[in-house]
């Protein structure tokens, strides 16, 4: 579907594009769903293994260990992962406020411009210099 403004400003603000954040997003909700149901796989292993329990015939120590092991890796890869959408996250937000700080300190800065112009006007036209100028603007 399309794009939220959410997505594309965080897109902008990690240099990709959005479709290309779409699709980062998309496959870490994947990684972190499928880590999710390996957990729960893993933690009915140890308990069973625990229990003395038979896991489809005889529970390997080594496979126990190596599920672990897996286990341990991916929630590593899942929280820098995690680390670094946060980090994004933040700095989309910071922007997006210099952005609107930056958007109101122009319109003031147009607006004093306006009254400058249009003092300089006036006093041309008080002192002679440009008689037809304010008329022009009426």
């Amino acid at each position: 579907g399309p794009l939220s403004l959410r997505e594309r400003k965080m897109a902008d603000s990690v240099n990709m594009t959005p479709e290309e954040y779409k699709g980062y997003e998309d496959r870490a909700a994947f990684a972190e769903q499928q880590i999710k149901v390996l957990t729960k796989r893993i933690d009915d292993i140890e308990r069973r293994a625990q229990k003395g329990g038979s896991v489809g015939g005889s529970v390997d120590p080594s496979v126990v260990r190596a599920l672990e092991k897996m286990k341990e890796i991916v929630l590593k890869g899942l929280f820098a992962l995690k680390k670094t959408m946060l980090k994004a996250q933040a700095n989309t937000k910071k922007m997006a406020e210099e952005n609107e700080a930056l958007k109101t300190e122009n319109e003031k800065l147009k607006y004093r411009v306006a009254h400058l112009k249009r003092s300089l006007e006036e006093a041309d036209v008080k002192l002679g210099l440009q008689p037809q100028s304010l008329e022009k603007k009426s």
